[in-house]
């Protein structure tokens, strides 16, 4: 990188922090950020998670920045379901948390500190650049993805969940998130605090409340560059005990739906995209700020590690894709999740919960158990007096537990062919990772009343069956049985546990 010319274009956390960690690598490189804004405080949004296992890469690659983002952060929050008067723990503190504004205050001042030429209120095309090495660090709306889509290969899925971000003037005590219905209305608020006086206040409505309570009209009023205020006195009202009778803050909110991008290649010529640019993960995860800061680490040292940018483009990628695409598939299906939620809402807060912790596959029955036994055990009760103070015989136990659905009787939920019946059983391979839409209509039209759900072993491929299986479950009222690889016993038990399955056939 040594008298090369950097230019990058966004000024948020992605372009920020890459342009400092580049210019610590390449000290004689020249490094410009164009930003259309006029200036940090302008920035849309409120506040961003940001985990220890973020904080420990970003400590690893510059510690000064680590050590100024924690010291502007918010510490130590539970995360907490709220129905009713009652609450019910998920997880203990474990995250941080920032003001989208104060985060970007603190790495201007790094990019600055290292001889960084930041210039705001100034916005580019990469037809107007010249530099060595362009990055596009401009969002999941990117105008630089938008120019270049047939050489990145770019999809872009929007999911059918209404969300808009908020905030509010108190800090919450938890992290938490609760919902409130009235008639086919159904809101759900995710709350979080990110700094002494401010809480994050993201609502969410399914396509059956975008129609019910009206919110398409009041879309349609709202010009460009204002907030929905007809859409924020709603939820004021509905969310009037968690507010406190406050009203909520607004900064350009409207109703948005989630844009999924993926990229085929992250790269073309000499540009290189990064952040939400590149790739999105949905916000149920919290982790587009972490993605992004990951982002700018790896190629930042790809740029200092090859002297050729193609050569460093491709390691950065290599290095990066295999985590992000995990992140991607672990958000997937939490936002799955999230969209069938008003399928969920009438189960009890600790079933809620269970399903909640377990719903990516990444966290199983035990690991909930270990953290609140009393929980589990509560949510378990459809199954027995579950063994919550053996961990390790946890999944065994909700696996060995006998079934009787239907048209299938067995002693356990690990079954074999030879316990199925002998007629009336539809069997599908199926291992689209994309979608189970057309799976679903299909089996839930079905005429048997077993459906075997079988399909590849990748664990992408086992999520959505597991998560398809559900679906089925509550549409077409069958007994379904998921085929599940050995290597993810533990995903198979919280597959009956929480009702996503009524039974597995373990494969090797």
């Amino acid at each position: 990188m040594t008298d090369k010319t950097v230019a990058i274009i966004g000024g948020g956390p992605a372009g920020l922090a890459a342009a400092r960690l580049i210019k610590l690598r390449s000290p004689e490189a020249t490094v410009t950020v164009y930003e259309r804004a006029e200036s940090s405080t302008g920035t849309f949004g409120f506040g961003v998670g940001l985990t220890e296992a973020t904080m420990r890469n970003v400590t690893s690659a510059d510690p000064e920045m680590a050590e100024q983002m924690r010291q502007a952060s918010y510490v130590g929050h539970n995360l907490v379901l709220r129905s009713g008067a009652r609450e019910v723990h998920l997880h203990g503190a474990r995250n941080l948390a920032i003001g989208r504004a104060t985060l970007l205050e603190v790495l201007t001042r790094l990019t600055d500190e290292v001889g960084v030429d930041l210039r705001m209120g100034t916005k580019v095309d990469i037809s107007e650049l010249t530099a060595d090495v362009i990055v596009a660090a401009d969002g999941a709306r990117s105008a630089t993805r938008e120019g270049l889509q047939e050489e990145l290969g770019v999809t872009v899925d929007y999911g059918s969940l209404h969300y808009m971000w908020c905030g509010a003037d108190f800090a919450v005590e938890n992290a938490n998130f609760a919902w409130r219905s009235n008639g086919d209305d159904l809101f759900v608020a995710h709350a979080y605090p990110y700094a002494e006086g401010r809480s994050t206040f993201l609502i969410e409505a399914d396509e059956t409340t975008w129609a019910s309570a009206g919110l398409a009209e009041n879309d349609r009023a709202v010009q460009p560059g204002e907030s929905d205020w007809r859409s924020l006195e709603l939820v004021e009202t509905m969310f009037a005990d968690e507010l406190r009778g406050r009203p909520l803050l607004a900064n350009r909110t409207r109703w948005s739906r989630f844009p999924t991008v993926s990229l085929q290649r992250w790269s073309a010529g000499n540009v290189v995209l990064l952040g939400d640019a590149a790739h999105t993960a949905h916000y149920t995860i919290g982790s587009g700020t972490k993605l992004a800061l990951e982002d700018a680490i790896a190629l930042a040292d790809a740029l200092a590690e090859h002297d050729e940018v193609g050569e460093a483009f491709a390691a950065y990628e290599t290095r990066r894709r295999p985590g992000v695409d995990r992140f991607k598939h672990l958000a997937a299906r939490s936002q799955a999740w999230w969209t069938s939620f008003r399928e969920r809402m009438t189960n009890t807060p600790e079933e809620i919960a269970l399903s909640y912790m377990t719903r990516a596959g990444n966290i199983g029955v035990s690991d909930y158990a270990r953290e609140y036994p009393d929980n589990a055990r509560v949510a378990l009760e459809h199954l027995g007096d579950a063994p919550v103070g053996d961990l390790d015989m946890l999944d065994d136990w909700v696996l060995s537990r006998p079934l009787a659905a239907g048209a299938l009787a067995a002693p356990s939920r690990t079954l074999s062919d030879a316990d199925l019946p002998a007629q009336g059983v539809r069997r599908l391979q199926w291992s689209d990772t994309a979608g189970g839409e057309q799976a679903t209509r299909e089996l839930c039209s079905c005429p048997e009343e077993v459906v075997v759900l079988g399909g590849d072993d990748d664990p992408r491929a086992v999520g959505a069956r597991i998560d398809t299986a559900e679906r089925v479950r509550w549409k077409g009222r069958h007994t379904v049985v998921v085929e599940v690889p050995t290597a993810l016993r533990s995903e198979a038990a919280a597959a009956v546990a929480t009702g996503r399955a009524d039974a597995v056939i373990l494969t090797q």
